[in-house]
């Protein structure tokens, strides 16, 4: 069972830049008096988005915990871009770096899992809710235009609807976008 990603090192930018929102939201360039407000909206945009899909839009890194490395073949974040490490705690409660050789990630854009190479066994490990830490790299990439162009949109819509005062039914738009969680 895995517990809530932790963001280990934020994304460099948002997915939609500051210019972008203000042109879709017909605001003028050189009109600066909303946009802190506007800036809040892109964030709080792309988070609401990124719980919805259990998804990161910008590449980061982050931290996922779970109590068995059964859990790891199916990985509860997307797109997975690499594995940074693997940590686990063995049953003398003593934590221990996974060395990279041992496993590969096995990954589309929004399914992943990490496997053993053929020969390799997993080592045993506490019984305990955060015996296995896997950080990982995730995003779509490091630019906005890395992200697919429908979820880009998604996230201008939701911009609007949040500087309009106004609710924004989005879930049904993300379908194509989320890692589904049992």
């Amino acid at each position: 069972m895995w517990l809530s990603p932790v963001s280990v090192t934020a994304a460099q930018a948002e997915p939609v830049d500051l210019a972008k929102a203000k042109q879709y939201l017909r605001i003028d360039a050189g009109d600066e008096s909303f946009d802190d407000e506007v800036e809040t909206f892109i964030a709080a945009s792309r988070a609401e988005i990124e719980q919805i899909c259990n998804t990161r839009m910008i590449t980061q890194d982050v931290m996922l915990v779970a109590s068995s490395f059964a859990d790891l073949e199916h990985l509860p974040i997307g797109p997975v871009q690499d594995i940074v490490t693997i940590q686990y705690v063995n049953t003398d409660g003593v934590e221990q770096l996974l060395a990279a050789e041992n496993y590969e990630l096995v990954a589309g854009v929004l399914d992943a899992q990490i496997i053993g190479v053929p020969g390799f066994v997993w080592p045993t490990i506490a019984s305990r809710a955060d015996a296995v830490r896997v950080t990982v790299s995730v995003g779509y990439g490091d630019a906005s235009t890395d992200v697919p162009r429908d979820l880009y949109f998604v996230i201008l819509q939701a911009i609007r609807a949040k500087f309009e005062g106004r609710e924004i039914a989005i879930e049904h738009m993300l379908v194509n976008h989320r890692i589904w969680l049992a």
